[in-house]
């Protein structure tokens, strides 16, 4: 087991962080999370000792008792990353040679998708050095890549969507350029139970679409916009009738929910001819299922990352499947549109526009 320390004064970072981790565990064993809020339960963490990691925001550093938390990180240097959420000017003088330094800034702004591209580099840099890596640092993505077919199989079913943090002023581009859709869509955002019936009548509004939000059952065959209820995990399956099926499913260790592999995968296995697409989020959601998607013969789209708040689920999605098309939004919604219609053969070359 590896204990990580996770230690910045922002919630929302450290949950970005414990998710960059997770994927992970498979090959450097079981990762065991350590969350401090400030620098001195930081220091009194590292103090402590069994820490193997430390990743910390810089932040922290500028607070009343960060000279105690960059003393002690010197003395851990060799087993700790920063993240630098300050401007680099402003990043202590002292330890800038010794520590590893991941850019969370971009253009002024925190952007996780920054970190979360150059988190895994600089983990396996410290997991070789210290023998915490038990196999190649991208084992399961190569696995899975070379199964991504690049050429397309069958007619479209279904359209499934997955998006968090960005994800919905993205889809409320999405289903303006969109309009009425050909297929059914079902949209897995992240997003707290109580939140995705107001958020099904905002895109609605938004965007003159009928979207509803639905849980567990069945999905109508007619095309609709599905937002998923928010707090759960669904699988996709068919009824006996064939008709689409939403099973609510819990996922161990799951931190944000709905799930897009769950959702993803769960259609790929029940046989569902479908359309993948990612938009802006934190973590990696989506990458392994869109993968799946695409193994069976199905298409996948990404949000292109410039233009995502945070592109995290996008570019693992892209690093996952190579063969899924990168566009923007606007884009997104034209290719749907004329993929939703087209009957694609086995032998048939598909070109890329």
């Amino acid at each position: 087991m590896s204990a990580v320390l996770i230690a910045s004064a922002s919630a929302f970072l450290r949950i970005g962080l414990v998710q960059q981790l997770r994927p992970r565990q498979g090959g450097h064993g079981r990762i065991a999370p350590v969350e401090a809020a400030t620098a001195t339960e930081a220091v009194r963490t590292l103090t402590t000792g069994g820490i193997d990691l430390a990743i910390v925001d810089d932040a922290l550093m500028a607070s009343p008792t960060g000279d105690h938390l960059v003393a002690r990180l010197e003395r851990h240097h060799e087993r700790a990353l920063v993240i630098a959420t300050r401007e680099p000017q402003r990043m202590p003088a002292t330890s800038i040679g010794t520590l590893r330094v991941i850019p969370g800034i971009v253009d002024g702004v925190l952007n996780m998708g920054a970190i979360a591209r150059a988190l895994p580099a600089a983990l396996d840099e410290v997991a070789v050095e210290f023998g915490i890596r038990r196999v190649p640092p991208d084992a399961l993505r190569t696995s899975i890549a070379p199964e991504c077919a690049p050429t397309p199989r069958g007619q479209p079913e279904i359209v499934l969507v997955a998006s968090s943090t960005g994800g919905p002023s993205a889809l409320t581009i999405l289903l303006r350029h969109l309009g009425r859709p050909k297929l059914p869509v079902v949209v897995a955002q992240h997003m707290p139970a109580d939140q995705t019936a107001g958020f099904a009548q905002y895109l609605s509004a938004e965007s003159g679409l009928d979207i509803v939000e639905r849980g567990a059952g069945e999905v109508p065959s007619r095309p609709q916009v599905t937002v998923l209820h928010g707090g759960s995990d669904y699988r996709l399956g068919r009824g006996r009738n064939g008709q689409f099926r939403l099973i609510a499913t819990e996922v161990a260790g799951n931190v944000f929910h709905p799930s897009a592999d769950l959702l993803f995968g769960s259609a790929a296995e029940a046989g569902v001819s479908a359309i993948a697409v990612v938009l802006s989020g934190m973590g990696e959601d989506g990458a392994r299922g869109a993968a799946a998607v695409a193994a069976r013969g199905g298409r996948v789209l990404v949000q292109d990352f410039a233009s995502c708040v945070v592109a995290g689920m996008p570019s693992a999605t892209r690093a996952t499947c190579p063969s899924a098309a990168m566009a923007g939004v606007a884009e997104i919604a034209w290719r749907l549109s004329r993929w939703s219609t087209a009957v694609i053969h086995p032998a048939e070359a598909v070109p890329e526009g």
